[in-house]
């Protein structure tokens, strides 16, 4: 068999294992994203360190692609809402996304997927809490927002349809192209490389994956056929399940619209805890699985 027709038929095989989670995970994120009132979550959410708590819980679920997430973010911080409340906000909502958690349970199974809600919701308020301290301490301060933002600010929420048409282009194409590389790498890669490379030195796995994951670029959702690939690519479940976290945790536009909108220090800080965060977590999810 030719690596073309290998690269279409695992191609297809994943294509087909994903797809009924990636239309349920696109209507439960539009539904969200389409009844959202940032007044009434303020009201919600409170204030103090249990604000830190109920901030995490949001994100987890609501849409995760940071045009829908920063501008509320914002819109929090104008209604009160401190720095350490946003900050856990901001930060659990990409790896929470409804629609990611959906295909997560898809495609990697239910051990990922719940490792994946408890260590999103221990890393948002963990983070918020450190911030709440450092805060404390003079170390960082509350942001000042300007008068407007340039990211998809709309006094209208979108309807349910087009909130799931805009879902389905932005996650869909990063989607696809998720699984045409990992579909190239699983054909391309002999299964033996992965583990050969890492040898007999498991904490190796742990740090190549914390930082080949940390600085690429992977859009919400992306992270789940690569790390599909790894695993069937001989990678264990704990290297695997660091990548995933890494991977999102630190996605790029979710660095570069946390620094505008939260500042420099929280950015660091973040960059940082999660580059600790994202191993500690794998170390513990290969002791359980």
């Amino acid at each position: 068999m030719g690596h073309a027709q290998a690269f279409i038929m695992e191609f297809s095989h994943l294509l087909q294992m994903v797809l009924p989670f990636f239309i349920l995970g696109v209507g439960a994120g539009a539904f969200l994203e389409s009844k959202v009132n940032v007044a009434t979550i303020t009201k919600w959410i409170g204030s103090g360190p249990r604000a830190i708590v109920s901030s995490s819980a949001l994100g987890a679920v609501l849409p995760g692609c940071a045009c829908a997430t920063m501008p509320m973010a914002e819109g929090l911080i104008r209604q009160g809402a401190r720095l350490s409340s946003a900050t856990a906000f901001v930060m659990t909502s990409p790896l929470l996304a409804p629609q990611t958690v959906i295909l997560t349970l898809g495609m990697l199974g239910p051990e990922f997927a719940i490792a994946r809600v408890v260590c999103g919701l221990l890393g948002g308020m963990g983070i918020g809490f450190l911030v709440h301290v450092l805060e404390q301490r003079g170390w960082v301060s509350q942001p000042a927002i300007e008068p407007s933002t340039p990211c998809c600010h709309t006094e209208k929420r979108p309807g349910f349809f087009k909130s799931a048409w805009s879902i389905s282009k932005k996650l869909g194409m990063y989607l696809l192209g998720g699984l045409g590389i990992a579909s190239a790498l699983t054909v391309l890669v002999p299964p033996s490389a992965i583990p050969s490379a890492i040898g007999h030195r498991p904490l190796l796995s742990y740090v190549i994956a914390t930082f080949v994951g940390i600085p690429i670029y992977i859009c919400e959702g992306e992270e789940i056929p690569f790390t599909h690939t790894l695993l069937s690519l001989g990678l264990a479940p704990g290297p695997s399940f660091t990548f995933l976290l890494g991977a999102v945790g630190t996605c790029i536009p979710t660095l570069m619209f946390a620094k505008k909108i939260l500042g420099t220090r929280p950015m660091v800080v973040y960059t940082i805890y999660w580059a600790l965060f994202a191993p500690l977590c794998g170390m513990l999810f290969s002791l359980i699985i």
